[in-house]
Formats: C-alpha cells, structure tokens, sequence
C-alpha cells in the first residue's frame, strides 16, 4: 500500500507537479487526484524514472503487459490505463498509438441488488437502531454513496415544505452537486434519528456521527451495516452500496423515469444508469415511492 502523500510525490517525481496542475485546472475532486497521483507514480517506479530520461510508449506499453501479468482486475488495470494516457497527453504533450495500448475488455459484473423480502429483514432487524436505520434508508430510499451520507450535514436535510423534502448532495463525486428528493421512509427514519440524538435542525454540523458530532468514516459505517446484514441472514457479498444498486432498480420499477433517475444519482453519463434497466424489466408499477408503497402494504398484511 503507497502512503506517500502528494507532496512526497511530487518530491520523488518533479514532473507530477504538472500532473497535479493539470487535475486541478479540470476543477476535478481531491479524491481523484490522489487516484492519478498514485497511478502515474505506480507507472514511474516500474520504469525507475529519474527525472532526466524520456518516458516512450513502449515503456507504457511494457507496463501494462505487467499488470495484466499480475492478480489485478481488469477494471482496475484500465482505471490506471486512463491515468497514464492523461499524463501522456496532458502533461507528457505527446501522442499515442491506442492500438498499441488498449484498454482491456471484461465482463461487467452483475449489479448487486436486495430483493423484497431481505429489505424487510434488514428494516426489522436495524429498528432499534435510529442511527443505523437512517443510515441504511439514505442508502436505499435515496440513493446516496456511503461518502455523501458522511459529509451531509444537518442544514443539507430540507423537510418545512413537506410536499417538497429534499437533501441537498454537496460537491460530491466529480465535484457535482445535485437534489435528491426524500420519500415519506426515510424522512420518519430522519426525524426519529434527530429526536434521539437531540440533533437540532438547520446547524452547519455532521447528521450522522458516532462519536460527540465528529465526522464519521466510511469503516465504521461498513462494519454497523455488516452487522445488521447478519441480523438479517444478508450474505457477506452485499456491500453497502448495494443499496444505491436497490434504489436504482426499484426507482425504475416503480416507474421512474431513467432520466430523472441519472440526476438523482448523479451520474455524468446516461449508459452508466442504463445499466439498471435490465434489471427492473417487466417489473413496473404506478407509485414512484416504492419503499412507501412496499412498507404499506407489509402493515396492512400484519393487521
């Protein structure tokens, strides 16, 4: 694992400051950055770069040979593939045969998604949770990446106009914001969660924390949640942003419109999200909130 910071790199490698540059100039987020950073790194350590040589296709090419020699997975090969073009072309100024340096096909691995019946187990078995139960209903009855839920603070959370509630996703993924409506679910989740923890509305302060209002991190939710999956006989193989998967699906199920449903994603490209659409096929109903519509009719089958 490479735990050098940026400055670290920048000090090994001079010429990754104008990798840095030419990031920041694309207005692109931290998080990304440090990924090319440390991918264009990778790629000068296995050349053994000192600063002075010129850096040739060949040598790209010969890298990715080795990657695909390693346990890597393909995506992971063609996400450093992507970095190492971007430092040719950008930073490097110079062109590249992409034949000679393809990106590598795969089979694009299944969507992950919860059926009806492991969504109820894992309502029943979080309920006594308000702060797990929030958690896990941004995730399933918004949408929401496991990072936004962690940076959402409380002002973010708009529900006076209750025909109109809402979360207002802040800089997330690729620096885009957006609004993310709140369905009648997770807004009780909300509320029962604030009431407990004594959350007062409208403060610039974190919603979810585990710990005296600190910002939580991404493990401790992972580890709540993979508790709560075993509660509810969920196998291992589920992963948090299986529930993004779920909203997705059952977004489109319910009859959304797929357009409607990229926004609220927030994804750049309509093929990313036309991924779920085989997924929710011959599936449809009338009621755009499905958890509403599946929670109601779980109460009527209990009385």
């Amino acid at each position: 694992m490479n735990t050098k910071s940026i400055n670290d790199k920048i000090s090994q490698y001079p010429i990754l400051n104008e990798v840095n540059l030419s990031l920041k100039l694309k207005n692109v987020s931290k998080r990304t950055i440090l990924n090319y950073m440390d991918g264009i790194s990778r790629f000068l350590d296995f050349i053994s770069y000192d600063n002075q040589f010129e850096i040739t296709s060949d040598m790209f090419r010969d890298y990715l040979i080795y990657l695909h020699s390693t346990s890597l997975k393909k995506n992971s090969i063609n996400s450093n593939n992507s970095y190492i073009r971007f430092f040719f072309f950008s930073v490097l100024d110079k062109p590249l045969n992409l034949y000679k340096v393809p990106m590598a096909r795969f089979a694009r691995k299944e969507i992950d998604f919860l059926f009806d019946f492991q969504i109820r187990a894992l309502f029943s078995a979080c309920s006594s949770d308000s702060r797990m139960d929030c958690i896990i209903k941004l995730g399933l009855c918004c949408g929401l990446r496991i990072n936004e839920i962690i940076q959402l603070k409380v002002s973010d959370i708009c529900t006076r106009d209750k025909s109109n509630m809402c979360i207002y996703i802040r800089e997330s993924k690729r620096n885009k914001s957006r609004y993310v409506p709140l369905d009648n679910t997770v807004y009780r989740a909300i509320q029962k969660y604030a009431k407990e923890y004594r959350i007062r509305p409208g403060t610039d302060r974190f919603f979810i924390s585990f710990h005296n209002g600190n910002k939580t991190c991404n493990e401790t939710i992972r580890r709540h949640f993979y508790h709560y999956c075993r509660l509810a006989q969920i196998p291992d193989s589920y992963t948090f942003h299986c529930l993004r998967h779920t909203y997705a699906v059952n977004f489109l199920r319910a009859g959304g419109d797929i357009l409607d449903l990229k926004y609220r994603l927030g994804h750049s490209s309509l093929s990313t999200t036309s991924l779920y659409l085989h997924h929710s096929k011959n599936m449809m109903n009338t009621h755009i909130s499905y958890y509403d519509n599946m929670l109601k009719k779980g109460d009527s089958h209990d009385n």
